[in-house]
């Protein structure tokens, strides 16, 4: 690989998870750094457990995999508890960078006014990071934190990443949120996070150079999605039941947030915000989840072959329009449940078998 970088393309809750565990897969020892804070919650299946992870990386259920909390990340420290404990992961299997900020009771408390203006989930995040900027007193870091040297090993990040890249290493950086959602240049401020969210952004919070990054997977729903409430703007957005009747699938399956258990808004793909996504983060590789929203009979397909023509045309439709190939394809909830199409057809793009989707992909 041996670096890559996992970015979301829409407005979060895309899949980033599920990448990072297949991607983790694919090798023996993997070193999985996750970035941002509790305020995103990545799904993945352990076995057979649904799990959302708020502060480990999505690799915990590689046996051989290093987790790294960046100095980037903001830390609550009974999550980072809780999950640690209640995966069974060991003292050495965790390592948090010193410099990590910690949210503080009166971080959530100082967000409860953005709860219902924005969509913020209160987690205390974006509080935690601005009182880090300030540079005041009562800044809480990870390194001066009894309860976290106790549990977990605590030592700079990047470092250790420099070291483990240089002797040839895989390392996966597990971007949080969306490129929607970037701070810096998220098209719908103020409805945005509290950080940039691209792959830019999630290198330097890790601390490696552009030029360490092999590779960048931007990742996408075919039916992209926002927070419940007042979270934005969110082109032709439809009903649960509109995706139901659109897929033929047997019932409608509503999808809440993992953090907030909001019933998330959902709109149709936007293919000119994919392309804004793929200008800024320029990706080496794009990953397609919800192929199984498309239609039904996609559902938990394991081969190209098995996807609908009108699947594969959509599919076309994305690379041609982005330039970028597919790398995953998404047919299910549970992380087994996708096709790894790298390399397919030569040059790494899928070849069309079927005229134009009956998705819209607005292209404005």
């Amino acid at each position: 690989m041996p670096s890559i970088i996992v970015v979301g393309g829409q407005y979060g809750s895309e899949g980033k998870g599920k990448v990072v565990a297949l991607t983790a897969g694919r090798c023996s020892e993997p070193w999985v750094v996750r970035c941002g804070g509790p305020n995103s919650g990545h799904t993945v299946w352990i076995g057979e457990k649904r799990t959302v992870l708020r502060q480990v990386p999505s690799a915990a259920g590689h046996p051989n995999a290093l987790l790294l909390l960046s100095a980037g990340c903001v830390i609550d420290e009974s999550i980072l508890h809780d999950e640690a404990n209640e995966l069974g992961l060991s003292r050495d299997q965790i390592v948090v960078d010193p410099r990590a900020a910690l949210v503080t009771d009166e971080d959530k408390e100082a967000e409860s006014g953005i709860v219902g203006s924005i969509g913020s989930t209160g987690s205390g995040t974006g509080a935690a990071l601005i009182r880090r900027m300030g540079r005041g007193r009562g800044v809480r870091l990870a390194g001066n934190a009894e309860s976290i040297r106790a549990r977990f090993r605590v030592e700079s990040v990047a470092p250790l990443l420099h070291a483990h890249l240089d002797r040839g290493g895989d390392v996966i950086i597990e971007g949080t949120q969306g490129f929607g959602l970037s701070l810096l240049h998220g098209p719908d401020y103020p409805y945005v996070t509290s950080r940039d969210t691209t792959a830019s952004g999630f290198a330097s919070e890790v601390g490696l150079s552009p030029r360490q990054v092999d590779e960048i997977i931007l990742v996408v729903r075919t039916y992209p999605i926002r927070v419940g409430g007042r979270s934005g703007p969110l082109h032709e957005e439809l009903t649960w039941e509109d995706v139901r009747a659109a897929s033929g699938a047997p019932e409608a399956i509503p999808e809440f947030t993992s953090v907030t258990q909001k019933l998330r808004r959902v709109g149709r793909f936007d293919l000119e915000a994919v392309k804004l996504a793929c200008q800024y983060n320029r990706p080496t590789g794009l990953a397609v989840m919800g192929i199984d929203r498309l239609a039904y009979a996609n559902y938990q397909a394991k081969t190209i072959d098995k996807l609908t023509p009108e699947a594969v045309a959509f599919i076309h439709t994305v690379q041609k329009a982005t330039r970028v190939p597919i790398e995953w394809l998404g047919t299910g909830f549970e992380t087994s449940e996708a096709i790894h199409v790298k390399g397919v057809g030569g040059d790494g793009f899928v070849r069309p078998v079927a005229g134009p989707t009956s998705l819209a992909t607005n292209t404005h």
